[in-house]
């Protein structure tokens, strides 16, 4: 059972989530919140879904080597190659090059060329006539040195991660060719610059991906992992596609420092930078994607700080003097991730966070209030491969009508 092999951070001693072998045993840990289901084909998609948003929200590459301690070597693991091998084999089977043989026979596709340069030909009442032709036959040849680097290819990302396409210990035959990486990755260069195949480039990229860290010997399972241990940067990647919006630079506030010396001049400090910025109509929406636990563990403690409030309120501040939008048009919010149960929905209003330095009444703009959201973590990774407007306006719709019942209900107080 693939359920088997895989757990949910929130569990764990650690913060790693993605793939990872632990003694030669694979372990897939999704991020907290997560909600494992008991479909094994649903399981298999989340897997894919979540090496997939790795790679695309971690800012690193297969093929690319470790250069520190800090997450690097997660991505040395060619599994998204491995995946894309395992696919095209069950979908094509091995690959193969047709040769062009050529044959003396009295039909078939005719080369006329071969055919007067090599046959003689015959006068028929005073026509030239040709009783036999050179006409080519086309033939598989599985004995080329590709179909044999393909067949190493496929052994090796069947027993790397086999596992998460088939329940049995049953894997394709091994390889007849041992393991020549400078004469593998010399031949599927060569052939990857002179085909103009798209899906031949993608296979040939994904050969070179896997023959590039071929260290292992094939006895064993790797020591390695495809993950990363701080996830909020993919949390904040993943909000950001499904929410934002592109030209958010706009919204970045920055502060200078005015030099006083006989040159006197100004230099500008590094800017501040929202994670999200959401439009909805005339709408703006200042969104900070915060991987906490509080959606978990329902601990105040475990909520944004003091200065995570403060700097939404600049955002709001910002946007407000700068005529981006009325100020009563200006939300805040931060998002974290949970576990949403029966009957709840995939957001859900939790808190409202204020600044003991700001005035509170009527008359208070909205952006000095930041509403905290809870987001169902397995729902963002199935939402987060498109800019999904109907749910930019999902969330901001309860952000709107969470923060009206808040000030309400501290109006009736």
């Amino acid at each position: 059972m693939l359920k088997e092999f895989c757990t949910v951070s929130e569990n764990e001693v650690d913060d790693f989530v993605g793939l990872r072998f632990v003694d030669g045993n694979p372990q897939v840990v999704f991020p907290r919140g997560f909600r494992l289901p008991d479909d094994e084909k649903l399981l298999r998609r989340d897997v894919f879904r979540l090496l997939a948003a790795i790679q695309k929200f971690s800012g690193r590459h297969e093929g690319e080597r470790p250069k520190n301690d800090m997450g690097e070597q997660a991505l040395s693991f060619p599994v998204l190659s491995y995946q894309y091998i395992i696919k095209d084999y069950l979908a094509h089977g091995y690959y193969t090059e047709k040769e062009t043989n050529y044959i003396v026979a009295p039909r078939g596709k005719i080369n006329w060329k071969r055919t007067i340069q090599k046959e003689d030909p015959q006068l028929d009442n005073g026509n030239i006539i040709y009783l036999d032709f050179i006409v080519s036959r086309n033939r598989i040849n599985s004995n080329n040195l590709l179909t044999k680097i393909h067949e190493y290819c496929v052994y090796e990302s069947f027993y790397k991660i086999g596992w998460l396409f088939i329940s049995s210990d049953a894997l394709p035959k091994k390889p007849s060719i041992k393991l020549n990486r400078k004469l593998f990755l010399s031949v599927l260069r060569k052939e990857l610059s002179r085909t103009f195949n798209d899906n031949k480039k993608r296979l040939f990229q994904c050969m070179i991906n896997i023959i590039s860290q071929e260290e292992e010997s094939l006895d064993e399972l790797p020591q390695v992992t495809f993950g990363v241990e701080r996830f909020e940067y993919v949390w904040e990647g993943m909000i950001n596609y499904v929410f934002g919006e592109d030209n958010r630079e706009m919204y970045f506030p920055h502060a200078h420092w005015h030099i006083v010396s006989n040159h006197g001049f100004s230099v500008q400090s590094s800017e501040l930078r929202p994670d999200t910025i959401a439009k909805v109509e005339d709408k703006i929406f200042i969104l900070d994607a915060k991987y906490y636990k509080y959606g978990i563990t329902r601990n105040p403690l475990h909520l944004p700080a003091t200065d995570s409030i403060q700097k939404q309120i600049t955002y709001g501040e910002f946007v407000k003097s700068n005529g981006l939008a009325d100020a009563d048009n200006i939300y805040s919010a931060f998002l974290m991730p949970y576990n949403m149960g029966e009957g709840e929905q995939p957001y859900k209003f939790v808190s409202v966070g204020t600044a003991d330095w700001k005035p509170y009444n009527e008359y208070t703009e909205n952006y000095n209030y930041v509403i905290g959201i809870l987001v169902d973590t397995r729902t963002l990774l199935e939402t987060y491969a498109k800019h999904n407007y109907t749910e930019i306006v999902s969330l901001c719709s309860l952000i709107e009508e969470s923060l009206q019942f808040y000030r309400d209900d501290a109006e009736r107080r």
